[in-house]
Formats: structure tokens, C-alpha cells, sequence
């Protein structure tokens, strides 16, 4: 039974229709969306590699070679088999980088636009034979479904203009469904969907007609295996065997295939949005084809039992046809407009963006910036694409001769894809690679791909390649084979050679190391320009117009989940690396790296950035084994350890950015280590910021004790220490010593308390003396009548009255002095006169041992310090002073002016302080004196309160030889004055 050229092409309509459907409702999510990104969906669409070929053509391979047609589905799986060497690494960049074509990993890889232009133009031409191929076998099935055989010529409608038409059709799908979106950034659901329903109708097509073979032209399994045994032909070919050469360049090249042609790598990698659903298929993908190839034998016995006319391809048809039932030529047919319309599609989709992105865009023929909306010309032009390539593949196809084979046709296209397997062997696998390499081979291999393959397929003569292998001539697969294997080792070589030769630039570098399979390796903490995100849309207007750069950097924020007024400069980092990425699904990555270096520079680089590594390595994305687990489950310890640290621990870049903060950190300043890292160090709140920059800033690697006021009720300390790393990095420890600040006030305050204790005595001693003559003079009044008499026993009252207050007041200041109540308040104090003052102090100890007090400083001597704390400095120096010396000790004290400096110099004549022991002198609670004597906080409260005063303390011992060696306490102190009102 045969149909009219009108069934046949409502046929064709009510088939695309239906696609057109699917995709509709893929798309409108009528369809859910459970369905739309299932696994299995994502694996059935990658069934668009077996085009014809599965369908027709190896049908053909089958009648030659038997079983050897299974090489082309072991190519095919061997890809996804090897998923893990091979496709992980490519669909990470893709995500990452928003690469959607092959012409997109190579030129990101090589950072050319050269690079872009020769992939996109050798592709397409590469690509025209599959075109050809695919619209031949469809104009061929309908042309022996209206009844015709072959040589023959329809006298009504030619068989080019049925083929014309299908070739429009198909256009308008792909226009439809495969530029609905600006960018092939995002993923076509429709497409996706409308791919994976043709491979499941192609699939369950092939396995009715293969029932009908079985069951209909033969009576069943068990007759079907009597032919085979009876049919002599058969048994030749099923023992027929390609040679060793033969088979593993079949195999070669299906496998190249798998992974070059640019339909395969649009629907595997541009189209996939779950890193899971490539495992699926690597196992999925496998299975998938297996079935496919199951009616392939049967297929091809049934039409040698038959013995039809037409080629062995159209066996299905030819078997309908035979035994009067049309639904199984239907079938058939569907099975071959299924497999040509999803290659022709995904194909001409792939190459349209190419095209766009490596032939337009790249050398200014569309102005970006002149255009108030760019993404609708992005369409246009990218439909202009689709409708070319269609009508270059009718064009090619209208060029061949009837003496040109399917298998051959194929093997044309498989054996120029090769040539770009070595590009992409070595985007993640050799860093040492370089564009120059690059384009050397692929101008070697497709030289030779050109000269005698391609143009003698295209001319029909063959006369080339007889003349140059003339012991092959009788054997065209061996000769194929030949050079084919020649192309590649040209190319391989040239790559190679050139490579070596030739140096990479940086780009390429950085590149290479972003593409290796240890693509987290050492990212550079690059410094931007700008402040803020919401500099990026200004830098980018210029470029892509103010509307898409405000578009742009909204989406990048968007999907980082950032705000507008973020600042961090490792958010701006991913920022910037987003919108080049996002660019690149819009534009291709040559000219969004273009865009980006010239908009948005970096101005420098930095230290490896450390926060990008840590995220990296912490997002599980990365799974290692062996020795790299382990070294990272020691990264991890050592983290644990450093963010556990009961001191806190911050790093500073040296351009300001903070690295590290941990966990002691946190609570030290209530401020999350998720505000800070990545963040300035000018974004910190006070007191912080000005604490850790001024220390930063100086010259001091260590601050004992610095006072920190978040809540004035509340003051805390802290102590800092520093130290720079070989990169220029800053490591600050910080120390909360607020517990032990307050601890040693109180001791500090009992040590005065117990001074005051021992001076109370003398203190007594000292008030009862004018208290008595106050009582002496007072009954000399009872007897005085005379009135100068009086007035002079009155003024000798008041006398005796001015000392007592003199002596209180004395122990007061003493008693209040380095009180922590108090906030310390410099100003002039006159030198001379605290020294006096502590010298009165202690002569009213009656107890202490009496020696001699020499106060030699110069009256005038003005310093810059608090004069009740210094009160306490000199108490407590004269006092150790004086306990080291014997009866005939003497205590002298001198001071100097030396720049904006005065020097103090508190010397005695006593037992001086052992070598060994002077490093201890200044900690608190050391002390040489006898049990009960004394506590050892005198010197480390003159040593605290010299810091609070911003001066120093410095001990020397012996000063001179003898069995009195002495000892020198040197003060350093700031220089001040009363000002002006108190000059004469």
C-alpha cells in the first residue's frame, strides 16, 4: 500500500503539530514541571545523537558489516561511560561559566576570538554533510512511500521541493521553540521536552516495526531463526569482520561524535541544569541505546528476505509496503522524520548561537550600545542563523549525486567533528596547550579532512584518494580509515609542536588553571575599583546600554542573593565573575571577557583568595579521594582548630580586606564572621575598626592593654599582638583581658590600702604633735589677757591646724591615687613638687628604716601626666628604694630634659637587683623581700600606670661596684607646660 504526496505531508504536519504542542505546553508549564526536569527527560533528549543514523542509516552498515554496527552505539556510550574523565569537567565550566557551544569552552579556554571564528566556521562546514544527511533520508521516505523506487522521479511535485518544504517547517519549530529566550542561557523546557518525546517516539517506532518483521513477514521467533540458519547470506554476514584499524577508527570517530558534534554538546551541557542528571545519563544514555539498536538486525534480515528494491535504509517502509500494512510503513516513517527533525533542529540551534557569538558580535557588526533593547536584534539574528544553516543543509543536499551513500554522507560529518577532539581533550587536561597549538592543528587536520574527504564526497570522484593509496582503492572503508587517521595525527602533531614551541599568555594561564581538574587551585584575590555594586551598571552602560547593564546587574545580584548597597570586595569579586559568566550565556565568552576587562578592570592583585577557596572547597561539589581527602580533612581540622581558639584571631589583607575571623572573634564583638569576611576593614563598626587599623598602622607588635568602650557602664580590655605574613598579610590576636584588668585594679587598690595601713602609724604620730600644742595654746588663752598676746597664740593655732590638714590631705591624694573609678585625665604637673609631696608621704613611716632624701629636680620641670597617679609612681619607688638600702642609705632623684622628653632618674645606694632577676621585677606578685613583707605589685602598678600615662619605665642595675651597687628606676615622660596665663 502506498499514500498520496498530500496524506503524507499531513502527516508531516499533524507530527510537528504535535511537537509544536508539547513544547507549548512544556513550556507554559501545563506539562508539570516533575515531568519537564526528570531525569529521564534530560536522558531521552540526548537521544537527538541518534539521528538517521540509528534510524536509516545503520540499517545500511547492518546488510554490510552484521554485528559490526553495534561500534557506532559502543562510541556513542563509551562517552557517558567515561562521564567522570571526560563530561564532569566540561559541564562544570559550562554551569559555571555559561558556555554553550564547543566554540564557547575553546575560546574561554584559548581567550581568543580567532579561536571562535575558526571552531564556528569549520563546524558549520563540517555539520553540512549531517544536514544534508538528514534531510536526504526524510525526502528519500517520502518519496518511496508514495509508491516510487529508486531512480525514479515524481512527475506532479520533484522530491527537492517535498524536502524544501520540510525543510520550512522544521525552521519554524527551532525559531519558535529554540530562540524563545534571549540567550541560550537559559534552558529551553520546551525544547528539552520536545527532543525527549521524539526519542521516545523514534524508540517505540523502530521496536513496532521490528514486532512486524518478527511477527508479521516472518511467523515468529522460532521461524525467524530457521531463515537465519537456512539463508546463506546471512550467515556471511553476520561473520563478517572489520578489520582491527577499521573497527577502532569507527569507533574513534563515534566517540569523538558523541562529545564534538555541537547538537550533542548543546543538549548535554546547555540544556542540563542538575549536575545529578549527567550520572543518570551516564548509565541512562548507555541503556537507551542498546534498545535503540535492537530492531537493527531484524530490520535489515527482513529486507534481505525480501529483497526489495530501494536502498537497504528504507527496509521498514519496503517491509509496510510489502505486507499491505500501512501503519507499519507509518511507523518507519515516523521513526525517520522523529530522528531527522530533532538533529536538524538542535543542530542548526547550536550553530545559530556559534554563529552570533563568534561571527557578529566579536568584531562590532551589532552595535550593543546603540540599542535600547539589545536582546531583541539577539533574537533576530540568531533566528537569520537558524534559517541560513537549514538552507545551506537543502543546499548541500541538493549538490549530491544519486550514486552518493548514506553511510558515506555520515562518515564525512563524524570524520570532520573529529578534529576537534584533541581541543577538547585538552581544555581540562593539559595547561601547557595554547591557542597557536590550537589553530595550527585544526588547520592541519581539516586541511586534509577538506582535501580528501570532504570535497571528494561533495564531488562524487574519488580519484584523489585512488591515486594516492592505490592498494586500497577496492576497499573504500580502509581507505576512509586512512585518512581519517592521517587528519588526526597531522593535527595532533601540529598541536602538539606548536604548543611546546610557543609560549601561553597570562590569560590563557589563568584560564588553563580554571579548566584543569583542580580548577580550584589558587584563585587571586584581585582588588576592583569600585566601591559598591551599584558602580557595575555604570561602568557596563556605555557597553550594553543603560536598560540591559541595569538588567544585568540585577540578575547577577539576584542569583548571588546580594543587595544593591553590597560592598565586600569579595562580594564584588563574584559579582564581577557572575555577570561575565551571565554575558557569556548572552554574548559568548570572547566578547563578555572583552566587555568586562574594559568595564570593570581589576587594579590589582592581591594574595590567593582564601574565602573563595574555603567556599569552594566547604560546597561539596568537590568530592576527593585518597591522598586529597585526607589533606582536606586536614584543612578542616586545622580550620576547626583555629575558628575554636579561645582567643580571637582576625587576618587583614593588605589592602584592607579582612580574610579571617573566628569564632572568639564573634563574641568578642558581637559581630558574625559572615558580615565580616571579605568585607574592609574601614566597614567595621567602632571601637573595632579604629583599634584594629591603628594597630595595623604601627610600628608595635604588641599593645598590652587598650581600654574598649562599647557601653560606658561596661569598659573592656584587650590585648593585641601582630604579625605579618610572607604575602604581606596581617595576623592580629586579640585577647579579651577584662577579668584580669579588673582583678589586678583590686589588687593594686589593696597593695594602697596596706600602704596606707603602715603609713597610719606614722600618720598618728605626725597629727598628734600640733594637736597637742593646739590644746597647750588653747588654756594659754583661759590666761592671756593682753590682746597681742592673744592674736599671737591665735596665729600659732592656725599654724598647727594647716599642718594637720596638710598631712590628711597628703594621705587622701595617696589613697584615691590610680583609682579605677577614675578616667585618666592628663595635664601639667609639676615634677618637682610630686616629688616632695611622696617624700613627706613616706618620712611619716616611723617603722621604715630613716635614710636620706635628695630631691634634685629642677623647679621649673613641667610634665604631662596625672598628678595623683604619678604621686603613686614615686611612692613606690622611693619605697623600694628605701627598703634595699641600710642606715646609711641615701635616695637621690634627678630629672632631664632630653628632646620632647623629660627623664626621671630614681637612684639609690642599696643591695641592687640580681641580673637574673631583673626581666621579673615588673610582674605583678614577684617580689625578693621576706614573707609578709611585701605583695610584688608595687613595680607592676608603676609599670601600668607609666602605660596609661604613655610613658616608660626603665630599671639599671648595679650602677656602681662595691658592697652598695645600686640601682636606677629611669622614667620617661612627655614634656608640658601651664600655658600662657601662668608666665611672668
Amino acid at each position: 500500500m502506498t499514500f498520496s504526496l498530500t496524506e503524507i505531508l499531513v502527516l508531516v504536519a499533524c507530527y510537528l503539530s504535535l511537537l509544536f504542542a508539547i513544547a507549548h505546553l512544556a513550556e507554559r508549564q501545563i506539562i508539570p514541571r516533575a515531568v519537564t526536569h526528570h531525569p529521564l527527560t534530560y536522558v531521552l533528549s540526548l537521544g537527538v545523537f541518534a539521528g538517521v543514523m540509528s534510524s536509516n542509516v545503520v540499517i545500511e552498515v547492518a546488510y554490510r558489516y552484521g554485528y559490526n554496527f553495534l561500534v557506532y552505539y559502543c562510541g556513542a556510550g563509551l562517552v557517558f561511560l567515561l562521564g567522570t574523565l571526560i563530561l564532569v569537567p566540561i559541564l562544570r565550566l559550562s554551569r559555571v561559566y555559561q558556555l554553550a557551544s564547543l566554540a564557547d569552552m575553546l575560546v574561554f579556554r584559548f581567550r581568543s576570538s580567532r579561536v571562535g571564528a575558526a571552531i564556528t566556521i569549520t563546524m558549520s562546514l563540517a555539520m553540512l554533510p549531517l544536514l544534508a544527511l538528514q534531510i536526504q533520508v526524510v525526502s528519500d521516505s517520502v518519496h518511496y512511500l508514495t509508491g516510487f523506487g529508486a531512480g525514479e522521479a515524481h512527475s506532479d511535485f520533484p522530491q527537492t521541493s517535498v524536502a524544501l518544504m520540510v525543510c520550512i517547517v522544521i525552521t519554524l519549530f527551532a525559531i519558535l521553540f529554540g530562540t524563545g529566550h534571549a540567550s541560550s542561557r537559559r534552558r529551553n523546557t520546551g525544547l528539552v521536552t520536545a527532543m525527549a518525546f521524539e526519542s521516545l517516539v523514534k524508540l517505540l517506532a523502530l521496536l513496532g516495526v521490528m514486532f512486524a518483521v518478527i511477527y508479521q513477514l516472518f511467523s515468529g521467533p522460532d521461524d525467524l531463526a530457521q531463515w537465519l540458519r537456512e539463508y546463506p547470506p546471512v550467515r556471511q554476514q553476520l561473520t563478517t569482520q572489520l578489520s582491527f584499524e577499521n573497527a577502532h577508527t569507527l569507533l574513534l570517530v563515534f566517540f569523538a561524535g558523541a562529545v564534538c558534534m555541537p547538537h550533542i554538546f548543546h543538549m548535554m551541557f546547555a540544556e542540563n541544569t542538575e549536575s545529578k542528571h549527567l550520572y543518570t545519563a551516564s548509565w541512562g544514555v548507555p541503556l537507551y541505546l542498546m534498545c535503540l539498536s535492537l530492531p537493527v538486525l531484524p530490520l535489515a534480515w527482513g529486507g534481505m528476505m525480501l529483497e526489495h528494491p530501494i536502498p537497504m535504509a528504507y527496509s521498514g517502509i519496503a517491509i509496510g509496503q510489502h505486507l499491505n500494512l500501512p501503519n507499519v510503513s507509518i511507523m518507519a516513517f515516523i521513526a525517520t522524520l522523529s530522528a531527522a527533525t530533532a538533529t536538524i533542529v538542535v543542530t542548526t540551534l547550536a550553530l545559530a548561537n556559534m554563529c552570533l557569538n563568534h561571527l557578529i558580535l566579536p568584531y562590532g557588526l551589532l552595535k550593543l550600545a546603540e540599542e535600547a533593547d539589545i536582546y531583541r536584534p539577539l533574537r533576530h539574528i540568531r533566528r537569520a542563523f537558524i534559517v541560513v544553516l537549514i538552507l545551506a543543509g537543502y543546499g548541500f543536499y541538493l549538490g549530491l549525486d544519486d550514486s552518493q551513500n548514506l553511510t558515506a554522507l555520515a562518515l564525512v560529518a563524524f570524520s570532520g567533528t573529529l578534529q576537534f577532539l584533541p581541543g577538547i581533550i585538552a581544555t581540562p587536561h593539559w595547561p601547557r596547550a595554547n591557542r597557536r597549538g590550537l589553530l595550527a592543528g585544526l588547520a592541519g587536520g581539516l586541511g586534509v579532512w577538506l582535501a580528501l574527504i570532504m570535497m571528494p564526497a561533495i564531488l562524487g570522484d574519488p580519484q584523489i584518494l585512488d591515486a594516492l593509496f592505490p592498494s586500497m582503492a577496492a576497499d573504500r572503508v580502509s581507505m576512509w580509515a586512512m585518512v581519517t587517521i592521517l587528519s588526526l595525527g597531522f593535527n595532533v602533531a601540529l598541536f602538539a609542536a606548536v604548543s611546546l614551541l610557543t609560549e601561553p599568555t597570562a590569560d590563557e594561564r589563568i584560564a588553563a588553571e580554571i579548566c584543569a581538574m583542580d580548577e580550584l587551585a589558587r584563585p587571586t584575590r584581585q582588588i576592583l575599583p569600585l566601591a559598591s555594586a551599584a558602580g557595575f551598571s555604570e561602568q557596563l552602560a556605555p557597553v550594553l546600554g543603560e536598560k540591559a547593564a541595569a538588567d544585568e546587574v540585577q540578575r547577577a545580584l539576584a542569583e548571588l542573593h546580594f543587595g544593591e548597597d553590597e560592598n565586600r570586595p569579595y562580594a564584588l569579586r563574584r559579582l564581577r565573575r557572575r555577570i561575565e559568566a551571565n554575558l557569556s550565556g548572552l554574548l559568548g565568552p570572547s566578547l563578555a571577557h572583552t566587555i568586562i576587562e574594559q568595564a570593570i578592570p581589576f587594579v590589582d592583585s592581591g594574595t590567593e583568595d582564601i574565602n573563595l577557596i574555603e567556599r569552594n572547597l566547604d560546597s561539596g561539589q568537590v568530592q576527593f579521594t585518597g591522598l586529597a581527602a585526607d589533606l582536606d580533612k586536614l584543612r578542616r581540622r586545622y580550620r576547626e582548630t583555629l575558628d575554636q581558639l579561645p582567643i580571637g584571631v582576625c587576618s587583614i589583607g593588605t589592602d584592607g580586606e579582612m580574610l579571617m575571623w573566628n569564632a572568639a572573634m564573634e563574641d568578642l564583638t558581637e559581630v558574625t564572621a559572615d558580615d565580616v569576611q571579605g568585607s574592609l576593614l574601614t566597614t567595621l563598626p567602632d571601637p573595632w575598626q579604629a583599634l584594629l587599623a591603628d594597630f595595623q598602622r604601627s610600628e608595635d607588635d604588641t599593645v598590652l592593654s587598650a581600654e574598649i568602650t562599647t557601653d560606658p557602664t561596661d569598659p573592656r580590655w584587650v590585648s593585641l599582638h601582630k604579625t605579618s605574613a610572607a604575602d604581606g598579610d596581617t595576623v592580629i590576636l586579640v585577647e579579651d583581658i577584662t577579668a584580669y584588668e579588673r582583678l589586678e585594679a583590686e589588687l593594686l587598690h589593696s597593695e594602697r590600702l596596706a600602704s596606707i595601713g603602715r603609713l597610719a602609724a606614722g600618720v598618728a604620730h605626725e597629727i598628734g604633735n600640733p594637736v597637742t600644742g593646739i590644746a597647750c595654746l588653747a588654756q594659754n588663752l583661759e590666761y592671756a589677757d593682753d590682746p597681742e598676746e592673744i592674736a599671737l597664740t591665735a596665729q600659732d593655732i592656725l599654724k598647727q591646724t594647716d599642718r594637720v590638714t596638710k598631712i590628711v590631705e597628703s594621705l587622701v591624694n595617696f589613697s584615691h591615687a590610680g583609682s579605677s573609678n577614675e578616667s585618666i585625665e592628663l595635664g601639667p604637673c609639676n615634677l618637682a613638687d610630686c616629688i616632695d609631696e611622696a617624700i613627706h608621704l613616706l618620712s611619716l613611716d616611723r617603722d621604715a628604716r630613716q635614710v636620706r632624701y635628695t630631691n634634685h629636680c629642677d623647679r621649673e620641670l613641667v610634665v604631662l601626666g596625672d598628678s595623683q597617679r604619678l604621686l603613686q609612681v614615686f611612692v613606690n619607688l622611693i619605697g623600694n628604694a628605701r627598703d634595699a638600702c641600710d642606715d646609711e642609705g641615701h635616695i637621690q632623684v634627678q630629672a632631664y630634659t632630653r628632646g620632647e622628653h623629660i627623664l626621671v632618674d630614681v637612684d639609690d645606694n642599696g643591695s641592687g637587683i640580681p641580673a637574673e632577676l631583673q626581666n621579673q621585677v615588673f610582674d605583678p606578685f614577684f617580689t625578693t623581700k621576706d614573707p609578709g613583707a611585701g605583695t610584688g605589685l608595687g613595680l607592676a602598678l608603676v609599670y601600668s600606670i607609666m602605660d596609661d600615662l604613655g610613658g616608660s619605665v626603665q630599671l639599671t642595675s648595679p650602677l656602681q661596684e662595691g658592697p652598695h651597687p645600686g640601682t636606677r628606676f629611669t622614667l620617661k615622660l612627655a614634656t608640658s607646660s601651664y600655658g600662657s596665663q601662668f608666665d611672668m
